[in-house]
């Protein structure tokens, strides 16, 4: 993966659904402006635009070993931060273009990688 060894499997697994998530939104023409982007303790994964839309993507990556569907641990408090960091995020930019919030579930199955995309409002 090419990823630091004093990263947790965890780390490294979440950076490599953040890579092929990344990849995934460039081929669909989306531009990757930031990645893990931070203020304070929040932090969003992808930061893109999509012609003039801003678009604030979470990436949850899951092995196979683990129960829940990564799209199902981004719950209420996760979004709750999430919007914060946009608006935070926006404020920065001093831009009043529209945001939306997307999710990107990647699962790494022992028969392969699978990716899904949920599209915000």
């Amino acid at each position: 993966m090419g990823i630091s060894n004093n990263q947790t499997i965890a780390q490294k697994i979440g950076n490599e659904g953040e890579r092929m998530a990344a990849e995934w939104l460039w081929l669909k023409g989306f531009e990757i402006v930031e990645q893990n982007w931070r203020t304070g303790r929040k932090e969003v994964d992808l930061v893109c635009k999509q012609g003039k839309d801003w678009v604030f993507v979470e990436v949850k990556t899951r092995t196979g070993m683990q129960m829940i569907r990564p799209e199902k641990a981004v719950n209420y408090k996760k979004r709750k931060l999430l919007t914060v960091a946009a608006q935070e995020y926006m404020q920065q930019k001093s831009s009043n273009s529209r945001y939306r919030f997307d999710v990107i579930a990647v699962s790494i199955l022992p028969w392969g990688k699978n990716m899904m995309y949920f599209k915000g409002e």
